[in-house]
């Protein structure tokens, strides 16, 4: 093994996982629910499967009032099945914590209803995490090839960044149409990701509608699910986001910044600036596709749906028979 590779396969990995939602549709904190075929919680499985993978610490962003009952989840269940090096920390997605220049134009947030969205939340970890990391969310399942994919990605190319995909069969939900984003690749590489709704399967094929006008899919079309690898330079490009976002939207109650239109853009600026050793332009996204489905709840009614899927799947891994 050369130089590097021991270099690279000794990188400290984080993974953020993005805790901080309502659940309103749900109507709870999906991060608590018990979906797993041993009352798991969907993070907590995530953590599992990163601790495997050569993840060496997890942070997850939440809002204060969860940080005991995860502190507790953590300590009795997280740890004993992992070694003592490995760290897990909470920060907090606040509204007041944004850039400088974004908070020069506010003297008060009274007018704020909620957070500014899944951008903001990744950049509410920049004190904990220093390194390259992946980042998902904390109410979906993406299983162990994720993040074996993530962990090798992230190591070999150090300086790009990635996006685990999913085939959008391995997505689908038997309650109706869903809503994906739908990337297309070139050799690899993410070119963009368009946001398609109400994909269901119809006798036709899989059918959905992107900006209004109804397409067909192929079921082996690769889709986002929150599932990215990024280097710290993240960073730099949420701080720029958020300083344009707060400029256009800052006024606003409920408007969100999220973290695939920051990704978009980033690509999007760094196609139009094609100076040499550009910054930008090096970063590209590379794509891996994973291979194991894709389960997350929007509603009540999906959690036996989940928990059923979830217990078949352990239940093939460990070669029992149904």
């Amino acid at each position: 093994m050369t130089l590097t590779a021991i270099m690279n396969e000794n990188r400290p990995l984080t993974l953020v996982i993005m805790a901080a939602g309502l659940g309103s549709r749900f109507g709870g904190d999906k991060q608590l629910a018990a979906l797993g075929p041993n009352g798991e919680t969907m993070l907590e499985l995530s953590t599992i499967s990163a601790y495997k993978a050569g993840f060496t610490q997890v942070v997850l962003v939440i809002r204060p009032e969860l940080e005991a009952q995860l502190e507790s989840l953590f300590c009795e269940r997280v740890k004993p099945q992992v070694s003592s090096e490995f760290q897990y920390h909470f920060c907090y997605q606040k509204i007041d914590d944004l850039p400088a220049e974004a908070l020069t134009h506010f003297d008060t947030f009274d007018h704020r209803l909620k957070p500014w969205g899944t951008a903001h939340a990744l950049w509410c970890t920049r004190h904990k995490v220093k390194g390259l990391m992946a980042v998902i969310n904390a109410d979906d399942f993406y299983g162990d090839t994720a993040f074996e994919l993530l962990a090798q990605g992230l190591r070999n190319r150090p300086q790009e960044w990635m996006l685990v995909a999913y085939p959008l069969h391995l997505t689908l939900s038997e309650h109706g149409g869903v809503n994906r984003g739908v990337c297309r690749v070139d050799q690899g590489v993410l070119q963009g990701v368009a946001e398609w709704t109400d994909i269901r399967q119809e006798p036709q094929g899989l059918v959905g509608l992107c900006d209004g006008e109804s397409g067909n899919l192929k079921s082996s079309t690769p889709v986002s699910m929150t599932c990215w690898g990024f280097s710290a330079a993240i960073f730099s490009v949420l701080e720029d986001a958020l300083n344009q976002f707060i400029v256009e939207h800052g006024h606003e109650q409920r408007a969100e910044c999220y973290l695939p239109t920051v990704i978009q853009h980033h690509m999007d600026s760094a196609k139009l600036n094609k100076q040499p050793n550009n910054e930008q332009e090096a970063r590209v996204i590379r794509v891996e596709t994973a291979q194991e489905p894709w389960f997350g709840v929007t509603y009540p009614q999906d959690v036996a749906w989940v928990q059923n899927k979830l217990n078949e799947l352990v239940n093939k891994k460990n070669g029992v028979v149904a």
